[in-house]
Formats: structure tokens, sequence, C-alpha cells
């Protein structure tokens, strides 16, 4: 009997009901009054069964995967997935709502409570279900394959300034890889079922920007744009997944902050000088010149694969840890990082800002990396809670053994930034979190080849 891949693919809306805004931002002071018209979230699921196991990848347009253990238990009991047969990734949308979460995980984020935030979680577990059910139910034989190409609408995000300090603005010298990594399924009528595009970029156009009307909305920012501009080019009802990779110190290059200079020359960052409305314009430009980027991907996956083998793996790696020192205001200390010039920090008109950057203290206490690995035929997904900085996704990528090898980020609970060894000391923002700074490389390389000799044993 011949072997045959089958392949589902669905997606749902996930914005909320119009009675439930508004919404708090994680962020400011504002609040979300709406979704801005054209920018709908949404909720992505393609399931792939080889007749001997079956996978499923989730893509949420969030900023994070919606209570991870409670996911993976409605996936087990209703639908046979286990933990390692789940691979669900958000595009880490600073432009949207979280859901609440049961265990926020290792770091725990500030959670929204209110009556409209349960609300809303209640409805986005319905959306999960219904998705994944959908997708089962649209299962089909299909063809798979890989292609990339570049993309470069991303940017290095640590700046070294005049001023001997780094901080967020647009390092063009700095590692930033332009790879756009993409899987493609196409049924036996050749249309395409359903694609997976990676690519490394933070998805903060949009972050608390104001619309014309002056109010803060719900946005899927530049990946969603991208996604739906491509499932449209398709059409057919085809899904396109976009995953983040290893997007830790990475912008789009037309970002929501800018950095201006006193005409002593010191700089100093700014994200208030963009007009009502602009991001929201310039999140389509972007999205829509990286579809394109994503479609010259595509176009190089040759989907002449009927079958694969499909294995799944996981592993809990120890990172070290550090902790801020005594007395530090984390909330200041993180707008003195990027010379946000604000009264209570000391600055005044015409005076320079001076920074008291703190040095963090190494801890014993690890922090735990979850890694999930899941090797579909000859595309390798190694997959990390966390955001990792570019400079280690290159190094996994070149370290493994399969020549297609994506990383994806976001894919649970986040323990926060992961810097590369040759970023410590410049004590940008993302210095100071839970894992120790420039001690993480030869760690997640090794933890990610001891995960591919299992699959070979296996």
């Amino acid at each position: 009997m011949t072997k045959q891949l089958l392949v589902g693919a669905a997606k749902l809306c996930i914005n909320p009901a119009p009675e439930l805004f508004p919404f708090e931002l994680s962020f400011s002071g504002d609040q979300y009054t709406g979704v801005k018209e054209g920018q709908d979230i949404h909720v992505r699921a393609i399931t792939v069964d080889n007749g001997e196991k079956k996978v499923i990848f989730l893509g949420f347009e969030l900023g994070g995967v919606p209570d991870p253990k409670r996911l993976q238990k409605l996936l087990k009991e209703k639908y046979g997935y286990e933990k390692d047969e789940i691979f669900a990734t958000a595009t880490h949308n600073h432009s949207a709502v979280r859901a609440i979460s049961q265990d926020p995980g290792p770091i725990p984020m500030p959670q929204d409570t209110s009556e409209s935030a349960k609300i809303y979680t209640e409805f986005m577990f319905e959306q999960i279900d219904k998705v994944t059910e959908a997708a089962l139910a649209n299962m089909r034989p299909a063809k798979f394959g890989y292609g990339e190409d570049k993309s470069y609408i991303n940017v290095n995000r640590d700046q070294h300034f005049d001023d001997g300090y780094w901080m967020q603005g647009q390092n063009f010298e700095g590692c930033s890889d332009k790879t756009v990594a993409a899987v493609k399924f196409v049924g036996e009528d050749g249309n395409v079922i359903a694609a997976i595009v990676n690519y490394a970029c933070h998805s903060v156009t949009n972050f608390c920007a104001k619309d014309v009307d002056g109010s803060c909305k719900i946005s899927c920012d530049f990946p969603g744009i991208a996604s739906g501009w491509l499932e449209n080019h398709f059409g057919n009802d085809a899904v396109v997944l976009w995953q983040s990779g290893a997007a830790g110190n990475q912008n789009p290059i037309m970002a929501y902050a800018t950095h201006r200079y006193d005409v002593n020359g010191t700089v100093y960052g700014d994200n208030t000088m963009s007009i009502p409305g602009s991001t929201y314009k310039t999140c389509v430009v972007i999205g829509e010149q990286h579809a394109v980027d994503c479609l010259r991907a595509l176009k190089k996956a040759d989907a002449n694969k009927s079958w694969a083998s499909i294995k799944t793996l996981g592993s809990v790696l120890q990172l070290p840890g550090q902790e801020f020192p005594e007395g530090i205001n984390r909330a200041q200390h993180r707008l003195m990082v990027d010379n946000i010039r604000l009264e209570n920090l000391g600055w005044a008109p015409g005076k320079p800002l001076v920074k008291h950057l703190a040095t963090m203290i190494p801890v014993d206490e690890t922090v735990p990396l979850r890694t999930q690995l899941m090797i579909v035929g000859d595309v390798a997904f190694y997959g990390m809670n966390c955001e990792l900085y570019n400079e280690i996704g290159v190094l996994c990528k070149e370290a493994s053994p399969y020549r297609h090898t994506i990383v994806a980020t976001h894919t649970d609970s986040s323990i926060g930034y992961v810097l590369d060894d040759d970023s410590k000391g410049h004590k940008v923002f993302q210095s100071f979190g839970r894992v120790r700074e420039g001690e993480s490389n030869g760690i997640i390389v090794k933890g990610m080849l001891e995960l591919f000799d299992q699959a070979v044993e296996e």
C-alpha cells in the first residue's frame, strides 16, 4: 500500500467582541478601543498526518501562545495530540490583547484580570477548539516541499551610539538573518492547501501607536498583513502561518520608535514622533513587501514529496540566571536604558540625561528553556520559548545536521530575552532579564544537537 501524507488547514478570527472594549495596553496607560479595519487578528492551524504519526502547527497573531498548558490539555484530551506533537507559536504581536494564563510560566507577565479579559480568554479557547476541528475535517492527500529566499524588511536593533551607550535603533552592520524559510503543502489539484513561513523580526510596527482618531487599535501588524496577502494570492482557502524566528534583536526597518539629537549631540529615544494613523499604513506597506518576498521563497518550494517521516522530541535546557540589584525601579530603568526623556528620570530641557545603568547579579538559580524538535521529512523545526538573539539562531542553523532547519521562537510561556555571547556588556534593555547575558550560545546549540542525536536513535 502506498504511503500518503494528509494535510488540513483552517484559520479563524480572534478579534475581541466589540462590547468587550476597551482593553488596557500592557506597556502604557493607553487603551485599545477597537480593532483597526482590515487588520483583524487570527489563529491558524495546519494538521499533518503520515499514517503513522500526526502533528499540528498552530499560529497565533498574539504576543504569546495563550496558556500553553491549557492548550496542551485541550488538544490531548479531545484530539489525542501529545505535548511534543503540538508546535504552537505566536507572531509576538505587540498590538493585541493577552489571554489570561492559569500557569504564567517561569517569567510571569502582568495579566489583565478584568471580566472582559476572562470572557475573551474563553472565546480564545473556543476558537482554538474550532480551528483544530476544522483543520482535521479538511485533511486530504498532499505533497510538500521546502524553499527559501531573502526579505530585507528587518534590521538589527541594538545600535551603538556616539555617547558610548547601546540602545534600540538601526544597526545595519549587526547580525541580521534575512532568510525567509518556507514549507508549502499542495493538494492533488495543485492548489496550495497551506504554508509555513518563518522570519526573524519583531512584530512591533504598531506598538502603542495611535490611529487617526487618537486612540490605540488592535492590529495583526505586518506578519498578519503578509499572511493575509498570501492567502488571497493563493485563494481556495489556503492558510499561511507565519512564525517568528530568532528575532530577539531584530525590528522592522521602519519601527515605532525614533531617535533624536540635542544640539550638543546627545541622543535620546522618542516614540511619539509618528503621525496618528501612519504606523497602521506602514505595517501594510512592510507586510505586503514581506509577502512578495515570502512568495518567492514559496515558489522555490518544489512540493513533490507525497510522504514524510515525522519525529517529535522535547527537552528542557537550564540557562544561567541573574537578578536585579535591590532598590532598582525596573520600569524606570527600562526607560533610562533607551534615553526616554522623562522628568522623573532627572531630565530637563537642555540637560543631558545621566545614565546609572545597573549591573545584574549572577544567581545560582537557572532559568528553564523549553525546546522542541519536530522533523517532517527533510525539514527540521527547532522551537524555543524565548526571545532568541539572531546570532544564536544563525549558529543553530549552521550547526544543524539538517540543511533545511527552521528556528522558531515564542513556542510556550516565554522566559524572556536570551542574548548571544558577543552582546554581553552592551546593557541594551534586553540585558536586564532573568537569563544571564552572554552565556547561552553553547548550551542552546548543544541542546539542539542532543535532540537530533535522540531522533537518530529512535
